[in-house]
């Protein structure tokens, strides 16, 4: 079959969006004088820039469902890559007249019944990038690259009132924010494992405008140098900024999976969920940690707004000191970030 174009679809969230990354390189690597267009929600397509894998981002909001429907068969793709598989992203394979539409396979059952039964199955093996991949196979498409790389032009600038407030770095960040409660570490922590490791750097504060109330909550404790960037940058900037930076705290976030496909040292604190679910960090330059031995994990799939059994022992029981000594070897390693 003659590939002349692929759409890739992955709507959200940040962080499963940057993990499609080896699946494009692929795609590019196996058929490089496709087209390869790659749709998802607006405030993810930014991600892609200058990406020399992708050929052109559509952004949904702008069309709705019919009318990406539309778009999509109008646009006469070869194949399609759905990575979300969702209702609507079924719709848009069905109704596109494309030859092969192949999906991702979410392991949802396999996770749910991980949580129930705390009975790992080997169809978890692996991580989300693994299982992106995977959709790849039955194209007659392989990879050994694995790690997600993103793409920063060298003439790309901060906009001037960004670039006056943060200075030249290094930094060390802090992602404090997460989706769901229980996956966030103490704020007080994050402020003195920062503090213990910014040596006289200053620290800054990344996410989305739902994480300012963490954000301050760690402005308040830490006493280095510091201030929150949280809600105040596109993906893009967070990205410029990332560049610059040492090294990033972080729960399981968007802006955890940004600073590993940048090369950046990362440290990930993971609590509710557990690495069978797929989303650990990927790259010889992070390291996620978790309480060890605690049968209560995982509790949920994606994380909730309170412990079930009310003692948040799987945050409680990662220390300061853990953090700041992985830290530590990771700022130190050989392997340190992309080449």
């Amino acid at each position: 079959m003659t590939v002349r174009r692929v759409l890739v679809i992955r709507l959200s969230s940040l962080g499963d969006v940057v993990l499609t990354a080896p699946v494009l390189a692929a795609l590019k690597a196996a058929w490089p004088g496709c087209h390869l267009t790659f749709l998802t929600k607006g405030a993810f397509a930014p991600v892609f820039s200058h990406s020399p894998h992708v050929n052109k981002v559509l952004q949904f909001e702008d069309k709705g469902l019919w009318g990406w429907a539309r778009e999509i068969r109008q646009s006469r793709f070869d194949v399609i890559i759905d990575l979300h598989d969702t209702f609507r992203s079924r719709v848009w394979s069905f109704l596109s007249g494309a030859p092969r539409t192949v999906r991702y396979d979410k392991r949802a059952a396999d996770r749910r019944r991980l949580v129930w039964t705390k009975r790992v199955s080997p169809r978890l093996s692996g991580g989300v990038v693994d299982r992106y991949l995977e959709t790849l196979t039955v194209l007659g498409i392989s990879s050994a690259h694995r790690v997600p790389q993103l793409f920063l032009g060298p003439e790309e600038r901060l906009p001037d009132h960004l670039e006056k407030r943060l200075g030249p770095g290094p930094f060390v960040a802090i992602a404090p924010g997460a989706l769901h409660p229980t996956k966030r570490w103490g704020p007080d922590r994050f402020a003195e494992a920062a503090d213990r490791l910014a040596e006289g750097k200053p620290v800054i504060l990344l996410g989305a405008p739902a994480d300012a109330p963490a954000a301050e909550a760690v402005l308040q404790t830490l006493t280095s140098s510091a201030q929150s960037f949280v809600g105040q940058t596109s993906v893009r900037e967070m990205m410029l900024i990332l560049r610059r930076c040492a090294l990033l705290l972080t729960n399981d976030s968007g802006a955890m999976h940004v600073a590993a496909a940048l090369g950046v040292p990362t440290v990930a604190i993971f609590g509710p969920t557990v690495k069978p679910f797929g989303f650990f960090p990927v790259g010889a330059w992070t390291s996620a940690i978790e309480a060890a031995n605690l049968d209560c994990r995982p509790c949920s799939v994606h994380g909730s707004k309170t412990c079930p059994l009310k003692h948040f022992r799987c945050m409680k029981e990662v220390t300061v000191d853990q953090v700041v000594k992985t830290a530590q070897t990771l700022l130190v390693s050989p392997l340190r970030g992309l080449s």
